[in-house]
């Protein structure tokens, strides 16, 4: 039977999830119209809009669910077509019985069987199970490796480097290493002393420093023009004066200041022709300037070369080398340093003044001292990078080894483990072989009582039945009678003509039940019949009268009796309803001490609060009476505004109708407004009756809250002279009169 229900949002009014659980073999079900019970019956029916929400199957086996409900009217009771047949099974067919009736508890044993294993595989309140069980099995042994972790993980870090913050890895690990390793094994101090060494955080991979050159630089040192003095043409007319000057770069200023004045000596300030300027242009020749162009490049690559130079000795002090005796190292850069400034100066002159001859100091000594300081360090870089390598095999050696030693720690436990998880794989293995077989033979005996009931059912004892019912209830108008094709049902008159269309609801209602009735006893088809079911009864009294309502109240309560016995195919019995006569008629039960609700039993309201339906057990049967439960609907602080104006109306209804005294015009008009407005709507719906809808009563919701309704709710009854009975429903304490509340302040 079904032992939870789970409405997943959204779902018709239920906003929030809502379940009902530890579910009995009678469940009974109250809320008002519209609060969602319909809903609850068409979860279990799994309708399609249904299916996302859950049923929860005790033993993880389903039964055929029958919910007799609106939807259950509209598809059964149509008018174009006949009913469908309820078979049962035939007269006279002493032998099929017999031979079903020794099948169907081999079922139901076969089914217990089933139920049994899906207990011990998946558990139940009483036990894990063997699913879980196996499950449990990883986080125990978790555990346990990881308080080997924990216990080692001081002097081992370098070995658990990658598992040392997740246990699942950890343990992972060790089933890893279980199945792998191969290490030699060693005590605990042996891996300790190894690993001072080994796991040495000193002991890392250390970058060479790059080699020092100064080819480009060597060879401007030595460049000819650096000792050649940049001159004129000696075969122009005042060469010899400029050599006497011995300052012919002073004279190549010159010529810049003689071209801004032609006619003015740039040197001595008297007037000069046309010969004078020709003969200084052509004493500065192509040759001069190729030179100076020369001198340029040789000053640009060597600015270049000794930049790059010191960024290479710059880099080599910065890599941190260990090595490098970086004292001296610097000692020797800095000369260098100074050496190449000194240099790139004097070339910086010899540009200036192209007549001069400089003579660079040569850096390749310098740098013979950096480069040998840089090659010993490289030669010991080398040699500890070749322990390094060295190093790097052993600490995978002592790392396995280290496992080797977890492994050894663990072993009575990995042992354990794994004799648990083989003995749980095979059992679970088995049980499912035999959860296979046990369903193919339920249903080879499925197919075998199907074959049966074929040979043996029959429509004719339901329509004789129901037939029988209608006489004895009054019904005399029409009966069933049984289709051409004696598979369905037709509803006919006395004479024979179709009746299906002039029955009233009230006799469209009572035949619709009697039909559900006789299908949970039988099937809709010849095979089935005899299958355990659960069965809904979804406020299955709308539209009968009182006579016929206690019989339907009778047919339900035997049901019911047959679900306490546990003597038939029905195994579960749901039953919800708005009707709080017909609630009480069902749930009457002598043995029911205080309303508390028996073992097989359980109670429930649906509520529709603001935020949505609510489904709530209750331990005792939860209805009293109609009027006191409208009274609770008032009290209730989160009652949606639709819902507390239909239990309003009802009050005024069941109060005034009945007590008197004023009438709805005189208390109207005891109002002034809006609140007049209110007041008459209430009473309009009192005049034209409860369970209808009227346009005409439609107030804009703009500023009607509830606290608005329930102040000129509660102002009629005072108006009416009835202030009494309204604190004593909604349980307010009755205000003090003027001497009361004296009394109350002076302590007379």
């Amino acid at each position: 039977m079904i032992g939870e229900i789970k409405i997943n949002p959204p779902v018709a009014t239920y906003s929030n999830p809502a379940t009902l659980n530890d579910l009995r073999r009678i469940n009974f079900i109250f809320g008002a119209n519209g609060t969602g019970k319909t809903t609850i019956s068409r979860v279990i029916a799994q309708t399609e809009e249904n299916s996302h929400c859950q049923l929860i199957w005790q033993g993880g086996a389903p039964l055929n669910a029958m919910v007799y409900n609106r939807d259950f009217v509209d598809r059964n009771f149509n008018q174009d077509s006949p009913l469908q047949g309820v078979f049962t099974l035939g007269e006279n067919q002493v032998e099929a019985e017999r031979e079903i009736a020794r099948l169907q508890p081999e079922i139901e044993k076969v089914d217990d069987q089933i139920a049994s294993l899906n207990r011990q595989l998946d558990g139940d309140d009483d036990q894990p199970g063997k699913r879980k069980e196996l499950v449990d099995l990883e986080p125990a042994l978790r555990e346990k490796c990881f308080a080997q972790k924990k216990l080692h993980d001081n002097y081992f870090q370098e070995a658990f480097t990658g598992v040392r913050n997740n246990a699942e890895r950890f343990k992972e690990k060790v089933l890893s290493e279980r199945d792998s390793n191969n290490a030699e094994s060693l005590t605990l101090d042996e891996l300790k002393e190894k690993g001072r060494t080994v796991f040495s955080k000193g002991l890392e991979r250390t970058s060479p420093l790059a080699d020092l050159s100064a080819d480009n630089l060597i060879e401007v040192e030595s460049h000819e023009l650096l000792k050649k003095a940049i001159i004129g043409n000696q075969d122009v007319d005042i060469a010899a004066l400029i050599d006497r000057l011995g300052n012919s770069d002073w004279v190549k200023q010159g010529i810049k200041f003689h071209e801004q004045d032609p006619e003015t000596c740039p040197f001595c300030q008297q007037s000069t022709d046309d010969h004078f300027a020709d003969s200084l242009k052509s004493f500065f020749s192509d040759a001069y300037d190729s030179d100076i162009q020369a001198l340029r490049a040789l000053q640009s690559n060597y600015q270049r070369a000794s930049e790059r130079l010191l960024a290479t000795v710059q880099r080599n002090i910065e890599l941190g080398n260990p090595f490098l005796k970086l004292e001296l190292f610097n000692a020797e850069a800095q000369a260098l340093s100074e050496r190449l400034k000194g240099n790139r100066a004097l070339l910086e002159d010899k540009l200036a003044e192209p007549s001069r001859k400089i003579e660079l100091d040569p850096v390749e000594p310098l740098l013979m001292n950096l480069q040998k300081t840089v090659s010993e360090a490289n030669d010991a870089t080398t040699s500890h990078n070749q322990t390094v390598a060295n190093i790097a095999t052993e600490r995978q050696t002592l790392t396995t080894q280290v496992w080797r030693y977890v492994l050894n720690e663990l072993t009575e436990d990995l042992s354990e483990y794994q004799e648990n998880k083989n003995q749980l794989t095979q059992t679970i293995r088995g049980m499912e072989g035999g959860l296979r077989a046990k369903k193919q033979r339920r249903g080879e005996l499925k197919e075998q009582i199907a074959e049966l009931e074929k040979q043996t059912t029959s429509i004719q004892p339901t329509i004789a039945a129901i037939n029988d019912l209608l006489q004895r209830f009054g019904f005399h108008s029409f009966k069933l009678g049984e289709s051409n094709d004696g598979r369905h049902y037709r509803i006919v008159r006395e004479n024979g003509e179709d009746a299906s269309r002039s029955l009233s609801e009230g006799e469209k209602t009572f035949i619709t039940f009697l039909y559900f009735y006789y299908l949970i006893k039988g099937a809709q088809t010849p095979s089935g019949i005899t299958s355990n079911r659960v069965v809904v009864f979804d406020d299955p009294i709308s539209s009968l009268d009182s006579d016929i309502l206690y019989i339907v109240s009778s047919l339900i309560k035997g049901v019911m009796e047959e679900v306490r016995s546990e003597a038939g195919q029905i195994k579960q019995v749901f039953l919800l309803t708005h009707n709080v006569y017909f609630h009480k008629e069902i749930t009457f039960n002598q043995k029911r001490p205080s309303d508390r609700a028996l073992n097989e039993e359980s109670f429930w309201l649906v509520k529709k609060l603001q935020q949505g339906s609510v489904v709530e057990r209750c331990n005792t049967n939860p209805i009293r009476s109609a009027y006191e439960l409208l009274w609770e609907d008032v009290k209730s602080a989160n009652l949606s505004s639709l819902s507390l104006q239909n239990t309003l109306r009802r009050i005024l209804e069941n109060y005034f109708t009945m007590w008197g005294g004023m009438g709805k015009d005189e208390i109207c008009a005891l109002f002034d407004g809006r609140d007049k407005l209110i007041c008459q709507s209430l009473f309009s719906w009192v005049n034209d009756g409860s369970h209808s809808i009227h346009d005409d009563l439609y107030i804009n919701q703009g500023e009607q809250t509830n606290e608005t309704y329930l102040r000129v709710f509660r102002n009629i009854f005072e108006k009416a002279g009835q202030l009494g009975h309204y604190e004593m429903m909604a349980g307010e304490q009755p205000a003090l009169t003027e001497e009361e509340q004296a009394i109350a302040q002076h302590g007379i």
